[in-house]
């Protein structure tokens, strides 16, 4: 009991504190038209809010690290996505994006400097809270090496592909529930896929990948697409896979990927309880 209530009471603290941290970063996101704009990039001062936000990050991942050192890596990506999520409310939708003459291009870019950015951030949050440790890989001589470079590593990163049709489907709208929810869900889908076919890896590519696949995703949603920006948005000719933004792609991969393993965790655990008897009886002369 006492390790649910602690187990609980880090997360709604890392939670809090890191949002408030993220939070302040929204103000430095401003766009042209005086809303706070839904990318960095193209923000009325896009380095000034570039310095912000990693500053803002770095710090927030610091919290969700300590939070994770406290319950496992996983929970402690969860608290980063929330923190960030806190970040992503604030902002605004495409449709900023489109009535301020920005840029799907400045979009995809942005995405995968977003995952430049993330990888490190990843890197420290699992080196302050460790490897999670029912994931660590079998018969393994160093128990705080990753093993990223596995090929079964890479195999567990394409996952993230999951996020796109995900994506497609679910993002009928610009609202910012409907396209965070939608990258949550892939996030979901391919950390439960993961877990279940890759157990003994830890997921840090996982993490990043359907942020690049995000971008893959612009621009095959841009494809045959003849009008501006503007004029496709009031003409609702956008497709799916376009509306949600760099921060909704960041907060929504991490939280939804985090509760993705923790979901498949006891099927794992059910599965690995129902074959024991069975070894045992093998092992039996």
């Amino acid at each position: 009991m006492i390790q649910v209530v602690i187990r609980y009471s880090t997360i709604f603290v890392g939670l809090v504190v890191g949002g408030l941290i993220c939070n302040m970063a929204a103000g430095y996101l401003m766009s042209p038209r005086g809303a706070v704009g839904p990318t960095v990039l193209q923000a009325e001062s896009p380095i000034t809010a570039i310095v912000v936000v990693v500053v803002a990050v770095g710090l927030a991942t610091c919290v969700a690290g300590l939070a994770g050192r406290l319950t496992n890596a996983a929970v402690g990506c969860f608290v980063l996505g929330g923190s960030l999520y806190a970040l992503a409310y604030q902002t605004a939708t495409i449709e900023e994006l489109a009535y301020s003459s920005g840029s799907i291009m400045l979009v995809k870019l942005e995405l995968v400097l977003w995952a430049l950015l993330m990888l490190p951030a990843l890197f420290i949050l699992f080196k302050i809270a460790g490897p999670i440790p029912d994931m660590v890989i079998l018969n393994q001589e160093k128990p705080n090496c990753l093993g990223l470079f596995s090929l079964a590593s890479f195999k567990s990163a394409a996952l993230g592909l999951a996020v796109v049709p995900v994506v497609w489907v679910i993002a009928q709208s610009p609202m910012k529930g409907q396209v965070v929810g939608a990258v949550l869900v892939g996030g979901i889908v391919a950390g439960a896929a993961s877990r279940v076919l890759f157990p003994h890896v830890q997921p840090i590519w996982l993490f990043v990948t359907p942020l690049l696949f995000g971008a893959i995703g612009h621009w095959i949603g841009l494809m045959g697409l003849q009008s501006t920006l503007s004029a496709a948005y009031v003409a609702d000719e956008l497709s799916p896979l376009n509306l949600p933004m760099p921060i909704d792609y960041v907060c929504g991969t991490l939280a939804g990927v985090a509760i993705g393993l923790g979901m498949a965790r006891s099927f794992m655990h059910g599965e690995e309880h129902e074959s024991a008897p069975a070894k045992k009886a093998t092992a039996t002369p």
